[in-house]
């Protein structure tokens, strides 16, 4: 068996994949879409999300860089407890998905 496994949100599981079919599986970009943006953004952390969720949400077109994973070291955190919006704390990775998918929203009504 080769590691890691990853195991999809379908049940699908991947054995020793790279970072590029990881995110090429759960849809993530991995090329510009476009040649030039307004705002580039390094960092998927919660700031480089809340930056992302902002610029779009303004009209500016907005590229996200990430290297490694969605939510950055907060994303691996159990129980975050002191983000606004969150008085009784939140999972890291639950609070990355939701900046992230609301970022796409965002980035795909433009």
């Amino acid at each position: 068996m080769r590691l890691p496994v990853v195991e999809m949100p379908g049940g699908e599981r991947l054995f020793g994949p790279s970072l590029k079919e990881v995110a090429s599986r759960l849809g993530f970009v991995n090329r510009a879409k476009l040649r030039q943006y307004d705002v580039s953004i390094y960092g998927a952390g919660p700031a480089g999300l809340s930056a992302a969720v902002y610029a779009a949400s303004e009209g500016l077109s907005t590229v996200l860089i990430e290297r490694s994973a969605v939510g950055g070291q907060a994303g691996t955190t159990s129980m975050i407890e002191n983000y606004m919006g969150f008085p009784q704390g939140i999972n890291g990775a639950d609070l990355a998905e939701r900046a992230r998918q609301q970022a796409v929203k965002l980035v795909s009504r433009f």
